[in-house]
């Protein structure tokens, strides 16, 4: 007997072994085909910087028309902000959105605000013109991020979860590239022309080549269709072929608690998930489709009944901890700087245009999160993080240091802040910008999943909203040198609580994450330590 479940395994194993490329290269096709939203999202990101940079130098053409504009501090400030403010306003409802309309179609809609946004940026007249398309992106840019990582971690195997989760930020970081890019050698509004064709081309991608989320399916009582979606992410292969994974899959969704998993034992289910997966079956309620119901309907029941059905420990426990991750990184990437760093890189004095250190430093964040893609699954996120932060840190602290020298000792070394420099967008490429992003679509329950991640996508931005606009008033009251030693000061610190907090989740299952921010992990200590 034990001869014949042996038999039974290996064979199960050799037939995942064959059909692991096949499934590999449809999971992988369909992220990319996901990712045509997200290079928009990069150009949206992007272009503040472009406009603000042009519009506010004496030989600014207004973009190849007639008019010519300019634009003030004051007015260059609420620009180079307002979409971050719009983003959270997308991110909120985007994570209604996702659990009404599905994750699918979610992204499909992006593309309408981001159509509205470049159309209205290639015909602005005057500064309220700017601000229109910047609340059109900000909210395209919003409706994107949560449900392209909460696809992400619903359909795709835990063996690419981790290069797949990071693919977003590469392509975002791509976008940004290209707007660089394409300012040197044609006027903004010629971008934003151009721009218009990637939200066309990302919705017809979405719409004719991506399933919907299986998870998401299960959630709706639609398991036909759910397993069909599985097997397409599979490889195109039967439904057949993939019952013993949608079996575990609905088990961890909430939809099927009534089966003895002890049949599956000898499907290649080590002893480790079994066990977790009992405990989801004897402590996961039935109000997954009532939470959505509520969600659909809010005027059925109050908003305090709804928000303290969220606020559960295996909830709050994750939220808390990415939040402050993120405030870290809002520091850590230099992002409040983004919209401003034609000024910036021209004061710390380099030796290249300023306009050429914007595209190649964004080069190097390009290569920076490539790389991560490439090594995350060999490494984990928890060490490059660190490596990561630890190295911006040091970074914007030598920039300040060499700043302050400059102006206090005469000591002048343009090739110094140009290294500094290049480490820090480098390394924040690397690791610190794609990192929390890829947990995002992680370490939230399944039944809270599309919520919790438009939730955190929404406050992560709202910080940042709030640091950019201050940004210029920050750098009147500690100067262009003290914001960079601030800065580094706080991610410094961000490293030291990344260190005694942040958990492992490379090659982990979302049943041994949620697991861990659960807290019980002492009741199976037969399951790996995710740190």
């Amino acid at each position: 007997m034990v001869e014949l479940q042996s038999s039974k395994l290996d064979a199960e194993n050799a037939k995942n072994e064959y059909n692991s490329f096949r499934s590999s290269l449809a999971q992988i096709g369909t992220i990319i085909v996901q990712n045509v939203i997200m290079l928009g999202f990069g150009m949206s990101l992007a272009i503040p910087t472009v406009v603000i940079g042009s519009l506010m130098t004496d030989d600014n053409d207004g973009g190849g028309r007639a008019d010519i504009m300019t634009l003030t501090e004051t007015e260059a400030s609420w620009y180079g902000s307002v979409l971050l403010v719009c983003h959270p306003m997308g991110g909120l409802l985007s994570g209604v959105l996702q659990e009404i309309v599905g994750r699918k179609w979610c992204m499909a809609l992006v593309s309408v605000p981001q159509l509205v946004g470049w159309y209205v940026l290639w015909r602005a007249g005057d500064a309220f013109d700017l601000y229109v398309s910047c609340v059109a992106l900000g909210l395209s840019m919003g409706l994107s991020e949560a449900p392209v990582l909460t696809y992400v971690g619903e359909a795709v195997e835990p063996r690419l979860r981790g290069p797949l989760s990071s693919m977003p930020t590469f392509t975002i970081m791509l976008g940004s590239f290209v707007s660089y890019l394409m300012s040197t050698v044609m006027p903004w509004r010629t971008v934003a022309m151009i721009n218009m064709a990637v939200p066309v081309v990302s919705f017809v991608a979405v719409v004719l080549l991506t399933p919907e989320s299986p998870v998401w399916l299960l959630s709706r009582n639609r398991p036909a269709e759910a397993k069909k979606s599985l097997a397409y992410l599979r490889g195109c292969v039967s439904t057949a072929d993939v019952e013993d994974e949608f079996s575990e899959l609905s088990i961890y969704a909430g939809f099927n608690k009534s089966v003895d998993i002890e049949q599956y034992v000898d499907c290649g289910i080590d002893q480790r998930r079994l066990s977790y997966v009992k405990y989801l079956q004897i402590n996961t309620n039935d109000t997954t489709n009532a939470e959505i119901d509520i969600l659909a309907n809010p005027n059925q029941t109050g908003f305090l009944d709804t928000l303290k059905s969220f606020w559960t420990p295996e909830f709050t426990r994750p939220f808390l901890f990415i939040m402050l991750f993120f405030f870290f990184w809002s520091f850590a990437t230099f992002i409040p700087a983004k919209p401003y760093l034609i000024a910036v890189f021209s004061e710390i004095g380099l030796p290249c245009t300023a306009q050429w250190t914007l595209v190649y430093t964004s080069i190097l964040t390009l290569v920076g999160t490539l790389l991560n893609v490439l090594t995350v699954a060999r490494f984990g996120k928890r060490p490059i993080t660190l490596v990561s932060m630890a190295l911006c840190a040091f970074s914007m602290l030598g920039i300040g240091m060499y700043m302050v020298s400059t102006s206090y000792f005469s000591f002048l070394s343009t090739w110094i802040p140009m290294i500094l420099l290049n480490a820090l967008f480098f390394f924040s490429g690397y690791g610190v910008f794609p990192i929390p992003w890829m947990l995002v679509s992680e370490i939230y329950p399944t039944k809270r999943r599309g919520i919790a991640s438009g939730l955190t996508a929404a406050l992560a931005f709202l910080m940042t909203f709030i640091l950019t606009k201050s940004f210029l008033e920050m750098q009147e009251w500690f100067t262009l040198p003290g914001l960079f030693i601030v800065y580094g000061s706080i991610t410094l610190i961000g490293t030291l609580y990344l260190y005694a907090c942040m958990p492992e989740t490379e090659n982990k299952t979302l049943q041994d994450i949620e697991h861990f921010f659960i807290g019980d992990l002492d009741d199976y200590e037969d399951c790996d330590n995710l740190k």
